[in-house]
């Protein structure tokens, strides 16, 4: 069984548990675990579906909204997603909530990403909590992160 962090916890990392068909994922932000690490999935599902979020991430969506405050984001994106009236609203809302629909260890969190040239702003909520929390990051440094992931296994 692998297990590898691409990140710093106390910025921003991704741990990944495998064995050579599932994988169990957690996200560290600012130190504080996201996910649920005792959950499991198909490590090619994982991959593709985060590849997905990465190739079809929307900077002008980011841009929109990169001054609101945290709480506002939150709503911004949670609520237009949940109210979207078609598929293409919908995808335009989650492209930066990464961790909608990419694998049962993120249900019931939100991590959401705006990356902007200056810096990653990064707000998230765990399950069953009612406070987001936010973090300022390097800018690019979430989505490196990210592609460092998958190209490990890309090979």
């Amino acid at each position: 069984m692998d297990n590898l962090t691409f990140g710093k916890d106390d910025l921003f990392s991704i741990k990944i548990e495998t064995d050579s068909h599932f994988a169990s994922v957690s996200i560290f932000c600012d130190s504080d675990e996201i996910g649920n690490n005792d959950e499991y999935t198909l490590l090619n599902t994982f991959l593709a579906l985060l590849e997905d979020k990465i190739n079809n991430y929307e900077y002008s969506l980011a841009d929109k909204i990169v001054n609101f405050d945290k709480d506002a984001i939150f709503s911004y994106v949670v609520d237009g997603y949940r109210n979207s009236e078609s598929w293409k609203d919908s995808q335009y809302f989650s492209s930066v909530w990464i961790t909608l629909d990419l694998t049962p260890c993120f249900d019931g969190e939100v991590f959401i990403l705006i990356s902007t040239n200056e810096y990653d702003r990064v707000i998230w909520r765990k399950f069953n909590s009612e406070t987001n929390r936010e973090t300022f990051l390097p800018a690019g440094y979430v989505l490196k992160q990210l592609n460092l992931l998958l190209n490990h296994y890309s090979n």
